[in-house]
């Protein structure tokens, strides 16, 4: 009994130690009942990091961790080596592009799993065993016929790539690159859920993880790599080869731009505590001087891709089935319409697409359908109502009246219509990258890196302190389009200011210290989300909480409560260099 009082004594200490700030920061505008939640998940998270940290102390090290006096990072390209304020004379747009699948035609002879689903609902298993549509890698090389060089993007249909076998596809296309006089290779992720897991997070954890688990705690036997090596293998073929494919293909043309606010039920779900939300749909559309050559959208949002390998009633796949979920959608009706696809995501940390409001058999009806209706929207931007409505490609419809049935707030997305302008984009390309260095202090973190499942190289200071290095960017097309390359899940606040950037609204009823990427680079910065890395979510200092649930599950994929305020100052060193 002494030692159950004891112990009580103790919670109630460690909780009235981390609620102090609560109550002394002055009046923050919250309610008792609001400052009972965060007091009660600032003590749940803190009881979270001690057993988790205790769990890591027990666990030794793997080859991954490598001592700061060894470490390198290599296949790095800091982009453009100048930036330019005016076009050069006579310049005009050069574009390659290319796709392939990323699905082997032997895949079963792979053992593969979808990255981002270890539910119930798949018995916690979450092995290939359908193909629903496809897994693509598409790029585009880009230059604005300045002879500054050539600039890649390659972006895959996966949950993520970390930054290791993105520095490995680099060091691949090193010969090639100075053949060719590229500037920088990058690799993003569009974050479907539904597709190969080429992370290694989401793998065969009935037999995997035992044996890392064994390796870690005992030093005995090896551990096993998450993903498939040989599927990595042909991953990296892939992307490499449609690499070199669009750079040998590029041709000259003009490129344009138009945005569009999106309905709100396209992306209706947030952060808990964040309230910005970036609805814009953005197209830059590069038109070939060849009227023979097919015209390319390149297309910007931000939603979760994670829809379709979900499981419903009764759909035998049960998040088995392999799908690049709304974004290949868009893709396979613009190429209907006419136009070759690329796409970007945004920032996405909370943010889920918004299309329920259907009755569907299976659940890669849904992103089927709404794919669709983004792809009508890219391709009607600068359409007018009445174009619309004549244009019987953008009258088929997505969803069945079967389907909308007893839906009485559905909605079509060319309801209350509005025109966007189409603006050309002066053969201007301007980009830096650069390096920062991610301490790793989530626990959760630290257990899953000595598991060794993630190809990932993490400096280890004679502190024992873990860092990871990453990328990012700032990019310039035009006079007017600036772009922000983040390697994660970011928050969206952390653009345009929100909620949880304030005391009133963060955890920690404090303000975040730091400035947004509007205040750093100006209210039109564009983001593209997991940029040449998958470091997880991306989350405001002042309201992270390692607490699992009451809005705080981001935190627990987190590399740490530094990480946004780092890349933030790191965006704040990159607009001066530039």
């Amino acid at each position: 009994m002494k030692k159950k009082i004891i112990a009580g004594i103790l919670c109630f200490i460690v909780i009235a130690v981390a609620a102090a700030p609560l109550f002394t920061a002055g009046d923050t505008g919250k309610t008792y009942s609001q400052k009972a939640t965060d007091l009660f998940s600032k003590g749940l998270g803190k009881a979270l990091t001690g057993i988790t940290g205790g769990l890591n102390s027990l666990m030794n090290e793997n080859s991954s961790f490598i001592p700061e006096d060894e470490y390198a990072y290599d296949n790095f390209y800091e982009g453009t080596a100048e930036f330019i304020k005016e076009a050069k004379e006579n310049a005009v747009w050069s574009l390659g592009k290319a796709e392939a699948s990323l699905i082997p035609e032997n895949h079963t002879e792979y053992s593969l799993f979808l990255g981002g689903f270890l539910t119930g609902g798949n018995g916690f298993k979450n092995d290939v065993r359908e193909i629903l549509d496809d897994m693509k890698v598409r790029v585009i090389a880009l230059s604005d016929g300045s002879e500054r060089g050539i600039t890649v993007f390659a972006t895959v249909d996966a949950i993520g790539v970390s930054n290791g076998d993105i520095r490995q596809i680099r060091q691949m296309l090193s010969s090639f690159a100075k053949e060719n006089n590229i500037n920088a290779i990058n690799i993003f992720a569009t974050h479907a859920h539904s597709c190969i897991d080429t992370q290694g997070l989401w793998t065969d954890i009935q037999n995997k993880w035992p044996v890392n688990f064994r390796y870690a705690f005992t030093g005995k036997g090896e551990s096993v790599q998450g993903t498939d090596e040989k599927y990595m293998s042909f991953f990296r073929d892939t992307v490499k080869s449609a690499i070199e494919k669009a750079v040998s293909s590029m041709e000259k043309g003009k490129m344009t731009y138009a945005e569009k606010s999106l309905p709100s039920y396209f992306s209706n779900k947030n952060r808990q505590s964040a309230s910005y939300m970036d609805d814009m749909l953005r197209r830059i559309a590069f038109y070939p001087e060849n009227e023979k050559s097919t015209p390319t959208f390149i297309v910007n949002m931000a939603a979760h891709p994670d829809v379709a390998g979900l499981a419903v009633e009764d759909d035998p796949v049960k998040g088995h089935g392999i799908s690049g979920d709304y974004v290949y959608y868009i893709g396979e009706t613009l190429n209907k319409l006419g136009y070759d696809f690329m796409f970007f995501n945004g920032a996405i940390c909370g943010i889920y697409i918004g299309r329920p409001d259907v009755n569907t058999d299976r659940r890669v009806e849904i992103p089927a359908g709404y794919g669709k209706e983004v792809a009508q929207i890219t391709y009607a931007l600068t359409m007018t109502e009445e174009e619309i409505l004549a244009d019987e490609n953008l009258m088929s419809f997505n969803f069945t009246a079967e389907q909308t049935e007893g839906h009485e707030n559905f909605t079509f997305w060319y309801e209350n219509w509005e025109t966007a302008e189409e603006k050309e984009i002066e053969p201007i390309l301007n980009l830096r990258l650069k390096t920062v260095e991610l301490q790793a202090t989530n626990p959760i973190i630290k257990v899953a890196a000595k598991l060794g499942l993630v190809n990932y190289q993490i400096k280890k200071t004679a502190a024992e302190e873990y860092f990871l290095t990453t990328e990012i960017g700032y990019m310039e097309m035009g006079k007017e389009l600036k772009f922000a390359f983040v390697p994660g899940e970011f928050c969206a606040d952390l653009i345009k200011g929100g909620a949880s950037l304030t005391a009133d609204g963060s955890v920690s009823a404090k303000d975040f210290e730091g400035r947004t990427l509007s205040e750093i680079f100006g209210e039109d910065i564009i983001v593209f989300g997991l940029a040449n890395d998958a470091i997880g979510y991306i989350v405001p200092d002042n309201d992270y909480c390692m607490c699992l649930g009451m809005g705080h599950y981001h935190e627990t994929l987190s590399l740490g409560e530094k990480t946004a305020s780092t890349i933030m100052k790191g965006f704040e060193e990159l607009r001066k260099e530039v």
